[in-house]
């Protein structure tokens, strides 16, 4: 097999800011990143020469285009606010070149560089660089710098995600298309288990792709470490940014039971509706509730992509199956509609070597996955099982809307989901498919539009070594 091309950056609309020049200098920046990771993935050292000139590149970047930058803010006479730590941003990234530059061995470099080029990309491109945009036109606009950035504030970010998960799905798309040519070699092999020279070579080949995704694996991780770092303060700043919402709101109120008291009422009622405080009061808890709902979902993602990174030992315990499939069809009974009916057909079942609450999650997302292909319609799904060959086999099956063979073949891929933009993460089968062959077990689905799908499970009855 050929080296795969790695282009986890792609140049979009969230990249650019207006500037020609600036946005000109961040499109050799999201080439250089993407150069990086064809490199990681390649598998071949880096070489100290090599190593020199990526680096030499980096700063011929920050000096050409930070002092561009600067001097835009600077015409433009921009909030000292904005543009202080804005400067401050860049000496930091001249610092950190150098630093990497005295490292002596060039392979601890390259993880390294890799991730703080991409999180420069994430979070300084596309949230400080597009907040200077912003405030460039709203002063050419005529705004004074101090109401550009004020109005800036209070415009609602989005500091890289949208990037990070484009890139975390090419990556993932790698590993989902070198996982099936490595299956495909896998099958082969027994077809040539006589000849020797033939099964040595492809066993080789195998190692050296699993070498490669790897260093896919890595690069997701880093993704992933890139995208916690931030969660973790951005988690722990909005819970105690609720706490002083509420003691404020709070000491508001006593002030307008204080100004009642002291004849003062009138007076505080016209400051309070010049503030607009009932409006406030009733706006600030959505917003924290969005807010908190927002970053879990980024933390979800976090944790899908840490486990297919390191999905770490298995812990296992006898689970009786049938009593596991009870307690998943009474769990996701919450997600069928009175006329879609859940039919049980399996009787005594076996015990099995299992992680009960991560193969009970697995399950769970196919009944609920059947129960959104019913949609709002009258339907059946069927629950059954059944030992077959020394394995349990284990099928969901709905007559809902079913797939084309082009969503078919992509279904278990994370993040690919077919739902409406806010209604599906597309984790649920991924996640699925990774639990189940966490457990030596595989998971196939045939389906056809119009015609349902099937699910089927198939897990060994003795565990795997």
């Amino acid at each position: 097999m050929s080296s795969p091309a790695i282009h986890p950056f792609v140049w979009a609309d969230y990249f650019e800011t207006g500037f020609d020049d600036i946005d000109g200098q961040h499109h050799k920046l999201v080439d250089f990143i993407n150069a990086l990771a064809g490199r990681a993935v390649s598998g071949t050292p880096i070489q100290a020469d090599e190593l020199t000139h990526a680096l030499d590149g980096l700063g011929r970047y920050a000096l050409h285009h930070f002092a561009e930058e600067e001097a835009l803010m600077e015409q433009a006479g921009l909030d000292p606010r904005h543009i202080d730590p804005h400067r401050r941003a860049h000496q930091e990234f001249v610092t950190q070149v150098e630093a990497m530059r005295n490292t002596v061995d060039p392979a601890k470099v390259l993880p390294g560089l890799y991730n703080f080029v991409t999180s420069w990309l994430s979070f300084h491109i596309l949230d400080t660089d597009q907040s200077m945009a912003r405030q460039l036109r709203a002063v050419a606009a005529g705004m004074s710098p101090a109401q550009a950035l004020a109005a800036d504030q209070a415009q609602g970010r989005d500091p890289g995600s949208a990037a990070l998960i484009t890139a975390v799905r090419s990556l993932l798309g790698l590993v989902a298309d070198r996982n099936k040519e490595l299956q495909n070699i896998n099958a082969s092999l027994e077809a040539r288990v006589a000849e020797r020279t033939a099964a040595l070579a492809a066993a080789q080949q195998r190692l050296h792709e699993a070498h490669r995704l790897a260093a896919v694996g890595q690069l997701a991780a880093g993704v992933a470490h890139e995208i916690n770092n931030p969660l973790g303060f951005i988690s722990a700043n909005l819970r105690t940014l609720h706490q002083y919402t509420k003691r404020l709101l709070a000491l508001a109120e006593e002030a307008g039971r204080l100004a009642e008291v002291g004849g003062q009422g009138r007076a505080w009622q016209a400051l309070r509706g010049a503030a607009d405080v009932d409006f406030l009061v009733s706006d600030l808890p959505g917003l924290l509730e969005e807010c908190s709902g927002g970053l879990q979902r980024v933390g979800e993602i976090v944790q899908v992509l840490q486990g297919l990174a390191s999905p770490g030992p298995l812990e296992v315990a006898p689970v009786p199956m049938a009593q596991l499939l009870d307690g998943v069809a009474a769990a996701t009974a919450d997600s069928r509609l009175p006329d879609q009916p859940l039919q049980r057909d399996y009787g005594v079942l076996p015990v099995l070597q299992a992680n009960a609450p991560l193969l009970g999650s697995a399950l769970e997302a196919l009944l609920r996955n059947a129960a959104q292909a019913l949609g709002k319609t009258s339907g059946r799904i069927v629950l059954r099982a059944r030992e077959h060959g020394g394995e349990l086999v284990i099928e969901v099956e709905d007559d809902g809307c079913g797939m084309d063979e082009a969503t078919r073949a992509r279904i278990f891929e994370p993040f690919f989901t077919t739902r409406p933009v806010g209604q599906g993460r597309g984790l649920g089968l991924s996640s699925a498919y990774r639990i189940i062959s966490s457990h030596g077990g595989r998971i196939a689905v045939r389906s056809a539009p119009g015609r349902g799908s099937c699910f089927r499970v198939t897990l060994p009855l003795a565990p795997t070594r």
